[in-house]
C-alpha cells in the first residue's frame, strides 16, 4: 500500500471538509420562493423552492437552487403524459451592487434534473441555466425576483415509442432571502 498516496488523499479530504464546513461562517444567504416555468415542448408549471448562496468574494456568490414543479404535460403520440421535475441548480452569481439597498445580479450554472412521469419512463438529465435578477431590502432581509433561461432535453418513453422533449424555456422566481455575514 502506498502511504504517501493515502496521506495525500487524507489531507485533501480534510482540507475540503474544513473549507466546506467553514463556508457558512463567512457570508451568504438563504431564501424561499415561488416559481413558474414555461418550457418549449412540454407545457408550463408552477412550483416552489429554496436557494442558498455563499459569498466567495464580495461580488461573487456560489449559488444553489432546488425547485419542485408538479405538473408539466407533454404529448407522446397523442397520449398526454404528466411530468414532475425537480431541478437542482449550482452555479456562480455576480452581484453588481452587493452593499446597496438594490442589488442587480447575473449568473449561470449547471442543473441536474430529477424527472418523474405518471406513465412510461423519463430519463433524468443535466442541463444549463442563465439567470438575471434583482433583490432589494435591508441588510439581512430582502425580496428578490429573477428570471432563468433553462436548457434541457430528455426522452419520454411510452410503451415502445420514444419522444425527445425539450424543456428549454424561461422560469421566473420571486421570494424572500435572508443574508448573514458581510
Amino acid at each position: 500500500m502506498n502511504w504517501k498516496s493515502m496521506n495525500w488523499k487524507r489531507t485533501v479530504t480534510a482540507f475540503a471538509a474544513v473549507t466546506l464546513f467553514s463556508v457558512p461562517a463567512w457570508a451568504g444567504s438563504f431564501g424561499v420562493y415561488g416559481s413558474y416555468w414555461d418550457s418549449d415542448q412540454a407545457d408550463k408549471s408552477e412550483g416552489g423552492g429554496a436557494r442558498v448562496g455563499f459569498n466567495l468574494v464580495k461580488f461573487l456568490e456560489l449559488d444553489f437552487h432546488g425547485t419542485y414543479y408538479s405538473s408539466f404535460s407533454t404529448d407522446v403520440l397523442g397520449q398526454i403524459v404528466e411530468v414532475r421535475a425537480k431541478p437542482v441548480d449550482g452555479g456562480l452569481r455576480v452581484n453588481l451592487l452587493p452593499g446597496g439597498p438594490i442589488n442587480p445580479y447575473v449568473g449561470a450554472g449547471v442543473t441536474y434534473y430529477i424527472l418523474d412521469t405518471d406513465r412510461g419512463e423519463i430519463d433524468n438529465q443535466t442541463g444549463i441555466y442563465g439567470q438575471a435578477g434583482v433583490e432589494f431590502g435591508g441588510d439581512s432581509t430582502r425580496f428578490f425576483v429573477e428570471a432563468l433561461w433553462r436548457k434541457m432535453d430528455t426522452t419520454v418513453t411510452l410503451s415502445a415509442f420514444d419522444r425527445d422533449t425539450q424543456f428549454d424555456g424561461i422560469a421566473a422566481n420571486a421570494g424572500f432571502a435572508w443574508r448573514w455575514g458581510k
